[in-house]
């Protein structure tokens, strides 16, 4: 890897790592095109893992939201961060899936489709659905209004 492409790597972790210092939101959500944890086509990405998790993790990041793979999936995998891949917009690699071991894995969908949030300061709730409008799965998380002290 050059020097120039590892800067702009390590530029780009600090600059979401400060930014998530410094928010104070309830909710803190990043949203990407790339997969950290999948279990689709791409499969996790090594260098999100390695570089990019630990950020996320130690700023207490609820959800990851991404494209990239041709799916919808929810994971929950050694990390209290749920992974929310949303990228069967468009073509879909029916039977094309990487690693679907079941481990941390509540939901994978191969087909078409999206996925829906709501959001409120108190809860948040993601549904996937299929090409058609269905809902496929659906979760749901609550946080308190007010933190105790």
């Amino acid at each position: 890897m050059s020097a120039q492409l590892r800067a702009c790597r390590n530029s780009g972790t600090v600059d979401v790592e400060l930014a998530l210092k410094k928010s104070s939101a309830k909710w803190k959500i990043v949203v990407a095109h790339h997969v950290i944890r999948s279990a689709g086509h791409h499969g996790d990405t090594r260098e999100l893992v390695q570089h990019l998790l630990p950020i996320l993790e130690a700023n207490n990041v609820d959800l990851y939201m991404n494209g990239h793979d041709h799916c919808l999936e929810h994971i929950t995998l050694r990390s209290p961060i749920q992974f929310l891949t949303s990228g069967a917009g468009s073509k879909a690699w029916r039977g094309d899936v990487n690693g679907l071991n079941g481990d941390g894995v509540k939901f994978f969908y191969d087909g078409q489709g999206f996925m829906s949030v709501q959001l409120t300061q108190t809860e948040a709730q993601i549904m996937f659905h299929d090409a058609f409008g269905n809902v496929l799965h659906s979760w749901a998380v609550s946080k308190p209004l007010y933190s105790s002290i």
